[in-house]
């Protein structure tokens, strides 16, 4: 059920580009931008009630957090899908994990090994294929609306790493809705824009868009999470372009080219590989044994001269330490063959 549930939040998704291209022919970038953040904020809302959960939220770093996520990124994936084709769109925001990777590097301090640099350099360059052999609905390309709605994901994601991880994904993002559905009202009201007057499959494609990018996946997404392995969401993570693409051309939003499918399997390997976590040699018995007796040794040269309860720490800080030195690390054959 577990799978299900998270193959369905990927699917939601990739399904969420091509429904914001057909509702951008005739709606603004802001006014579907209000639209999809404001649907998601009230799904949210409705969920969190019905579980009855008194959200924590953390409104000091949320306000500029929700004004960039999702607000600036999806106004500014909006604009990229008027001249650009849904299937464009879809795979150069796939490139999402490289930004939250790079920055990862730049800002804290996160390293990478030779084999996963090289993968990194080539997701770049299977972004800016994907990106420059697409074929373009009109003579000005807004492809780099798309990479910067992706860079806008990755400061957000090393934010949360940073600063919040000890809350709730659901809790972030019901405030990271709200604040974006204020941020773009304001934003929409003092644009002076005026309601549009459009066809009901317009108004719902909008109203969709934001329930299956914005909404329906973070639920889903975050309960799945917990009950499936570490890797298993990131291998999963690489069907949301398959299902942007295939929805791209069901609702006739445009196929991509060769070259940008070409560009879209290298970004979609590279991320596959930089974002999968590094392989842990098992310990031999040997080594085993030898912690084990480096934590019993531990043990008992701190609770055979010390009362119980007695804090070690401050014992040695306050009184010589005249125990016998003892050094993690050492031998991996037991010194005393008698012990």
């Amino acid at each position: 059920m577990s799978y299900a549930i998270l193959l369905a939040a990927v699917i939601s998704w990739g399904i969420s580009n091509p429904l914001a291209d057909l509702a951008i022919t005739k709606l603004s970038p802001l006014f579907l931008s209000l639209i999809e953040c404001s649907v998601g904020f009230l799904f949210l809302l409705a969920v969190t009630i019905i579980k009855r959960n008194k959200p924590v939220i953390p409104w000091r770093l949320i306000i500029p957090i929700g004004i960039l996520q999702p607000g600036l990124a999806w106004l500014l994936g909006n604009i990229g899908y008027t001249h650009e084709t849904a299937s464009t769109g879809v795979l150069i925001l796939t490139g999402e994990t490289l930004f939250t990777v790079l920055l990862g590097i730049l800002w804290l301090g996160d390293r990478l090994s030779f084999k996963k640099w090289i993968f990194f350099i080539a997701g770049f360059a299977g972004v800016f294929i994907a990106g420059n052999t697409g074929i373009h609905e009109h003579s000005t390309s807004t492809a780099v609306f798309f990479l910067m709605s992706a860079m806008t994901f990755g400061v957000y994601a090393n934010v949360v790493r940073r600063y919040l991880d000890d809350y709730t994904a659901t809790d972030l993002a019901l405030g990271q809705t709200f604040i974006s559905t204020i941020f773009l009202g304001l934003f929409f009201i003092l644009s002076e824009q005026s309601i549009p007057t459009v066809s009901t499959s317009i108004w719902s494609s909008a109203i969709l868009s934001g329930l299956f990018g914005v909404g329906l996946p973070f639920v889903a997404f975050n309960y799945a999470i917990k009950m499936l392995p570490g890797s298993t969401p990131g291998i999963y993570l690489n069907i949301v372009p398959i299902a942007g693409i295939a929805a791209s051309i069901a609702l006739g939003r445009g196929a991509p080219t060769w070259m940008q499918l070409i560009g879209g399997l290298i970004v979609i390997i590279s991320t596959y590989v930089v974002s999968r976590e590094d392989e842990v040699t098992l310990m031999t018995q040997r080594e085993l044994d030898a912690i084990a007796r480096e934590d019993a040794e531990a043990g008992r040269l701190t609770r055979d001269k010390l009362e119980p309860g007695v804090d070690e720490s401050l014992y040695y800080r306050r009184n010589p330490n005249t125990l016998k030195p003892y050094v993690y690390g050492g031998d991996l054959d037991d010194p005393d063959p008698n012990r």
